[in-house]
């Protein structure tokens, strides 16, 4: 399938930026998720996200996508979403290191209430309209997955405003000012990266130079799995390339957390090596 995507920004940008459309997106996702009661789980409805966000990436038409998933029952959604992790995994086989937390519900066994509330979380968030974010060019505009983290642990709209990471425009111009001369293979830094806001304005700031992302190396370490999960799914929609390094841990109790990154990643990738073992130790196998 095609890497392309439609250049059309879609009738919600129209009104609202993509920063807002995001945070729209996630006071929709949190709500649905906690309608009715049940435990958090943040990670699940996170999930949910990334796996729509995944997706849109994987096709030509992103309408295609979202009349699959709202034409689903809520155990074929939990279908869908195993394929599109698989053919994911097949093009970043690096990827389950970092994204696994976001992932176990879809090999865990799911009882009816909470399939019921994974498909209200993902059709909530194409109502919302989020493929018009992640399945075009606004996906380098934003980050959805830091508001929806923050927005399912906040639990609230006024609390989300608080918990927003500084903003895009800002971020841009702060990270053009730090960055100096550029060339291929330099490396990006960033000890508290949460869902990854800096390396998103980073690769704004690079391509603006004529520079391509995928070409850099992104190091980025966060004591929130969740935040450091949030932000391998952001270097697909970023386009960071294959080159990044993410360390889930305290940077105070492992100074050499970027050396510690890249053996825990490169043992991965050695010991995991063929994709039918990726997908096995996802849990796929059986399912596709």
């Amino acid at each position: 399938m095609s890497r392309k995507h439609r250049r059309n920004r879609g009738p919600a940008s129209k009104s609202i930026n993509a920063e807002a459309h995001a945070l729209t997106v996630a006071v929709e996702v949190a709500s649905a998720w906690h309608k009715g009661g049940g435990p958090d789980r943040p990670e699940v409805p996170l999930g949910v996200v990334a796996t729509i966000a995944a997706a849109g990436l994987l096709v030509d038409r992103a309408d295609g996508v979202a009349v699959g998933i709202r034409l689903a029952t809520p155990a074929g959604f939990v279908d869908i979403a195993r394929r599109i992790w698989a053919v994911t995994v097949a093009r970043r086989p690096d990827l389950p290191l970092s994204v696994y937390p976001l992932l176990g519900w879809l090999f865990a066994d799911v009882d009816e209430p909470l399939l019921q509330r994974i498909k209200r979380t993902a059709d909530a968030a194409l109502r919302a309209g989020q493929l018009d974010l992640t399945a075009t060019e606004r996906r380098f505009d934003c980050d959805l997955l830091g508001p929806v983290l923050g927005a399912l642990r906040s639990r609230t709209a006024a609390k989300v405003n608080a918990q927003m990471y500084t903003p895009g425009d800002i971020a841009c111009a702060l990270t053009a000012v730090a960055i100096g001369d550029l060339e291929p293979g330099q490396a990006f830094s960033d000890v508290t990266v949460g869902t990854g806001g800096l390396f998103r304005a980073a690769a704004q700031v690079v391509r603006s130079r004529g520079f391509d992302p995928a070409d850099m190396q992104w190091f980025g370490a966060d004591v929130d799995e969740l935040a450091i999960a949030a932000t391998a799914v952001n270097s697909l929609l970023w386009g960071l390339g294959p080159q990044v390094f993410l360390f889930a841990g305290d940077v105070l109790v492992h100074p050499q957390w970027a050396d510690e990154a890249c053996r825990r990643r490169a043992q991965f990738l050695g010991e995991v090596g063929s994709l039918e073992d990726q997908i096995k130790l996802l849990g796929f196998l059986k399912n596709l």
